[in-house]
This record gives C-alpha cells, sequence and structure tokens, in this order.
C-alpha cells in the first residue's frame, strides 16, 4: 500500500498504520507503476489529473469527498476505470432496500477494531465539549498539521 503525507511526523504515522512506502504531495512524479486501486480522501480537484494518470487499465478509484470543479473524466474513462463515490448514509438517507448492511458492516469494522486486525485512526480526544474545546479543535483542523482523528468529547 502506499500512503501520501508530506511531514516527517505524518510519514512516520502512516508507516505506523501499514503503509508499504509513503510519497509525497506530488506522487505522480514518485509513484512508478500504475494502481490497481486509489482511494482519494481529500482534494479530489487538486489530484483528480494524477489520479487519471496512475490508475492501470480497469482499475478502481474511490472518493469521499466531492470535487468543486467539473471533472475530466477522459483519462479515466480511457482505461475504462472505475470511480465510485463512498457515503457512509446513503442506505438511510436514501432508505435502500439494504439498509441493515450499514449495521452490519459496522459491526464489522468494531470486530476488526477489537480484534486489532484493523487500527483506528484516533490520535486525541479533546473534552469535554465546551466553546474552548471547540475553539482549539478548530484552529488545530485549519493549521493543517493534524495527524488522524481529532474528537471532542462528553458534555
Amino acid at each position: 500500500m502506499i500512503a501520501t503525507a508530506s511531514r516527517p511526523e505524518s510519514i512516520a504515522w502512516a508507516k505506523a498504520m501499514g503503509a508499504d512506502e509513503v510519497v509525497g504531495r506530488d506522487f505522480r512524479s514518485q509513484v512508478k507503476k500504475p494502481l490497481d486501486y486509489i482511494a482519494n480522501f481529500s482534494e479530489v480537484d487538486e489530484h483528480w489529473a494524477a489520479i487519471g494518470e496512475l490508475i492501470a487499465p480497469q482499475g478502481a478509484i474511490v472518493l469521499i469527498v466531492g470535487n468543486k470543479n467539473p471533472l475530466n473524466v477522459d483519462a479515466v474513462r480511457a482505461k475504462s476505470a472505475s470511480v465510485c463515490f463512498e457515503l457512509m448514509f446513503t442506505r438511510s438517507r436514501f432508505q435502500t432496500p439494504d439498509m441493515i448492511e450499514q449495521h452490519r458492516l459496522l459491526d464489522q469494522v468494531a470486530d476488526w477494531l477489537d480484534s486489532g486486525k484493523l487500527k483506528g485512526t484516533l490520535r486525541e480526544t479533546l473534552s469535554p465539549i465546551n466553546a474552548a474545546n471547540l475553539r482549539a479543535a478548530h484552529a488545530r483542523l485549519e493549521s493543517g498539521t493534524t495527524i488522524g482523528k481529532l474528537v471532542l468529547k462528553g458534555w
């Protein structure tokens, strides 16, 4: 698995989380072979051209955040690559017939977390939820230096 990170502490964290290789934000020039799977968790617009170049023919791309501008799909289409947007609450939002599947998926993830098969990304918890902690959390997120998840907990 290849991950992206840009600072020594985030590179170390990515490796500790299981990345085989860590590349920087300019990953297009650092990844030397087509990738069968690409998961993009931020800045789709910024990375879309690189994703189109790096995805292997008949590969699969998953996006969990939206794009701000229209995406040029020519490179992806030419490779017959699949693009899937994933949103955790699609089933409940649209009352799909398989809504119970979300329950099953979350139970499976909980089991994997409990057994250590899957590592959680929680790094820091601020408590209680109050104005000061909300401001502190927001400032940390705006700084662009957080690693993993920052959680506000407890009233």
